[in-house]
């Protein structure tokens, strides 16, 4: 009973955590490469790219959205404002195929990460711009006041080449 109990406080004091994160979109947005302005609450510029973001519905996952003006790979970290310690979700479109890979920050590169936390994903070439949407447990995220990240751009199609452009953001959670 004691061990239930425990179980039911923790649920309940994660779950208005999770709701207080970002603002949850009247409809979860699709994740299908395609970045639509009324698919998410909050869109903002940083340095030429172009970020969406939103709570789901349940308040139970997180969704973004990047879009940047490159015919390589984009990215997004979670957890850091520099590459060491982020979770980046990478990925490019070559028109044959898309790849898109779970990697860890350490020092000034990433290698792919154990950890698979991406419920959702897509990324998509469409003339001179690349858009990468994925969605992760809102859970993950809900323990702070604040989520850091990180986003970039490369010209390439491929997971190693530098950054073109990049920059760092922070998300306050709402009270």
């Amino acid at each position: 009973m004691k061990k239930q109990l425990t179980i039911v406080l923790l649920i309940a004091l994660t779950l208005p955590l999770t709701a207080q994160i970002v603002p949850s979109a009247s409809v979860d947005p699709k994740v299908d490469g395609i970045f639509s302005n009324l698919e998410y609450p909050v869109v903002e510029q940083l340095r030429g790219m172009t970020m969406g973001y939103a709570l789901s519905g349940d308040g139970q996952t997180l969704h973004f959205a990047l879009q940047a003006p490159t015919k390589g790979w984009v990215s997004i970290g979670l957890g850091s404002n520099r590459m060491q310690g982020a979770h980046i979700v990478i990925g490019f479109d070559a028109l044959t195929s898309q790849t898109i890979s779970e990697e860890t920050g350490r020092g000034h590169s990433h290698s792919p990460s154990r950890d698979k936390i991406v419920k959702q994903q897509a990324i998509k070439e469409s003339g001179n711009t690349t858009t990468l949407e994925f969605s992760v447990p809102a859970s993950l995220y809900a323990g702070g006041s604040e989520l850091r990240m990180i986003l970039a751009y490369g010209t390439r199609d491929d997971l190693r080449s530098k950054h073109s452009t990049y920059a760092s953001h922070t998300i306050p959670f709402t009270k």
